[in-house]
Parts: structure tokens; sequence; C-alpha cells
């Protein structure tokens, strides 16, 4: 069922909830690999066509640039139609063609998330959809519980139908920089350092194999590298950065030869130490010697005043450090996807051992105790009156997987 501006979906909310079918949301599925998906009503959500608009207000400066858009438009739609009008989103994540409210539904990362935090951290305002049909407006300000459980929660709460969201001036060139490092430990240093420059404005880091080095923008002010070679000027710099993932991983994204294994998890700066120092372990040693792709690194600072997600892959640390293992296996290798799957589960312990959360697209196998390990029993508690509240037993069930706490 396609999602449109009528009341397609809160009647097929509120016919799905009373009959007792399992719904769930559908947008670009890039990144879930169907594990999200259940038997019933698939709310098919991916509109790329759709039209935002700008929308002014009261509640402060900086509003008359707030953006509404339907969730169901891609970031690289969105960002497209920003530049035409002068403005930008404050952070992307270096894949844009996922859709918004998928995206926001796990929490959202990006380059930029070094000095603005998290993508979910630039939404004004969402409009969620219950069980029960009816349009609810949330924010710090209003619903703001269900705000706090349905960006970062998976779709848990609701359905998120439209987002305002802050934008800022769009940057036609950008300095950037790509710094070589000579492995895991270099890295680490510089991201709790280097990255730490009031001059850098966005990061990424990678490991792909052949190489480790980190990609950088800059402020104009920033100081010249001390290789010169290092830095060059990138027109559109996100736009840059979409096309060189989009090609790195193409054959990944948009084939069906591969199983994709995609997880990340967030850290406070001890517990990323202790986890990368386990994954490091692991890099030469079967499954990950045969079916690791990369692994992504990048530095989260939080406004001092972000909004407390409730699930979200956050901590409580000033600064936190995000791990994406990216790992794959050709569907005919079936001891390389299960033995792929056992390794990251282990680390998904060491997640929850390290303190740390994991950031939900991923392939995640859950139980109870893991789950409570992680979120604590009061927030999972609390989650479920919330969808009995609100008619959403049946939506979204496989958010943790198979498991409800």
């Amino acid at each position: 069922m396609r999602e449109d501006e009528g009341e397609t979906v809160a009647r097929a909310m509120r016919e799905a909830a009373a009959a007792g079918r399992d719904t769930t949301v559908r947008g670009a599925g890039r990144s879930t690999n169907t594990q999200t998906l259940s038997p019933g009503v698939v709310i098919d959500n991916y509109r790329p066509d759709a039209t935002p608009r700008f929308v002014g207000g009261a509640g402060g400066a900086g509003e008359e640039h707030l953006v509404e858009v339907p969730s169901g438009i891609t970031w690289l739609e969105l960002e497209k139609w920003l530049n035409r009008h002068g403005r930008s989103n404050p952070v992307l994540p270096s894949y844009l063609d996922i859709t918004v409210g998928g995206n926001l539904s796990i929490g959202g990362f990006g380059l930029a998330s070094c000095r603005s935090g998290i993508q979910s951290d630039q939404v004004h305002e969402i409009e969620l959809v219950d069980g029960t049909g009816r349009s609810l407006r949330c924010s710090d300000r209003e619903n703001s519980e269900l705000f706090r459980y349905a960006l970062g929660g998976l779709g848990q709460v609701g359905f998120i139908k439209k987002v305002v969201l802050k934008t800022v001036p769009y940057q036609p060139v950008t300095r950037a920089a790509r710094v070589e490092h000579t492995g895991l430990a270099d890295l680490t240093e510089f991201m709790m350092h280097g990255v730490q420059e009031p001059w850098v404005s966005s990061f990424f880091g990678m490991y792909d194999r052949a190489a480790w080095y980190s990609h950088v923008s800059l402020t104009d002010d920033a100081p010249a590298p001390a290789d010169p070679a290092q830095e060059f000027l990138v027109p559109d710099y996100m736009l840059f950065s979409h096309g060189e993932t989009a090609k790195h991983l193409h054959h990944l994204l948009e084939e069906d030869s591969h199983a994709n294994m995609w997880v990340d998890h967030v850290f406070d700066e001890e517990g990323f130490k202790l986890f990368t120092k386990k994954v490091e372990g692991m890099l030469d040693e079967y499954p990950l010697s045969e079916t690791l792709v990369a692994l992504y690194f990048l530095v989260i600072r939080r406004p001092e005043s972000a909004t407390p997600f409730v699930l979200a892959p956050v901590v409580d640390a000033p600064v936190q450090y995000l791990i994406g293992i990216f790992t794959a296996a050709g569907t005919d290798d079936s001891r390389g996807i299960s033995e792929t799957k056992r390794v990251l589960r282990e680390l998904l312990e060491a997640c929850a051992e390290a303190k740390g959360r994991p950031y939900l697209y991923g392939t995640h196998d859950f139980d109870t105790d893991l789950l409570e390990r992680i979120y604590g029993a009061p927030a999972l508690q609390r989650l479920r009156e919330l969808r009995e509240e609100h008619a959403l037993t049946h939506f979204a069930t496989r958010a943790f997987g198979d498991v409800r706490p």
C-alpha cells in the first residue's frame, strides 16, 4: 500500500490495528535487508519525487529556514532541492539515497556529526500517525515522550508521516583533505585529537582493506595541512561524498548477489577503545578475513540541549565514537553468512559490556536479556505501555527482530 497525502495510511493503520494484522513501513529498503518486514500490511513510503516546503514560525531565530518534508523523500532529493534555494541539511549520511523518515527512525549519523550531533538533533517537529489513525504533532514541546521514543526507535511508536527540519546556509565549495593512517591506533588518535580541532567541520574514517584513512572538510580559516597535496576543493561536498560511497558499494546496494550484514555501534571514549581492540583482533581471522568489506568511523558531538532520545544510538558522553562494521557474503555462501552472524552477535555482546549502543538498522540478534542490558528494563516497559496505549502492538513488531521484552 502506498503512502499519500490523504487518509490512506490513517485508515490502513486503524483497520489493521482493529483486525490484529501486522503492519510495517518500507522506505527505500537500502539498509535493513527486509529484516524489519513481516507478513501483513506494508506501507510503501518511498517518495523521492515529494516536494519540500519552507515553513516559518514565531518560535525563535532561524525558524524561517525550517523545511517541512514528507518522510518518504530521500536525503538526496531534499539536499538538491535545498541547495537550489541556498540552504543545506546540517547533518547528512554519506549515502543519500535513503528516506528521511527511515533514517530518522534509527537516529541518523553523518559526516558533520562531529560538530552538530545526530540527524535527529536537527528535527524541529514530526507528524506521527498511531494505530488509531490519529495524527499527532510531536516535538520537545508537544507529545514530547512520543518524540523521544519515535526518533531512534525504529518506528515502534507510530508512522512518521512528516518531518520539520532545521537547515543551514549552502556552501557551494568545500575545502577537504584526505589523511592517511598507519593503522587503527593512528586513526583512533586522530579521531580523539585531530577531529576535535575547531576548523574540522566534518569527518569520516575508513578501513577498506587497502588502506586506513580519514576524510575531513575544513572551515575557510583552517590552517593548510603539512602536505599540500592532501587538500583539495570540492564543489557540492555532500553530493560528492554520496557519489563516492555509491560507487564503492554499488554491487552491494544495487544487486542481489550478496547478503549484507552491516552493524554500527556507538561508545564513549573508554568503551570505543575496548570495542575496537576486540574488532582489530578479529580482522585476520575467519570469517571477517573473508567477509569484511570495510570499517567506518564517525565522531559525534551533540548539542548541550540535545533531546534525550530513549532508544537512539547515543550514550551519555560529550563526545562519542562510532564504528561501523560492513560485511557481506555471497548469497550462496551459507557458512560465511552463518559465521559472520555469529561474530556480529559476539560483538553485540561486547557492545553491551562496553556500555555502548547499537544503531538499529543493522543485523542484530537480540534477546530479552541483551535488550535490557542495553536500554534498561524501565525504558522497555514504557515502550510496551506506549504501544498498547496507541494501538501499536501489531506495528513494527520486528524492530528488535522477533524479540519482544
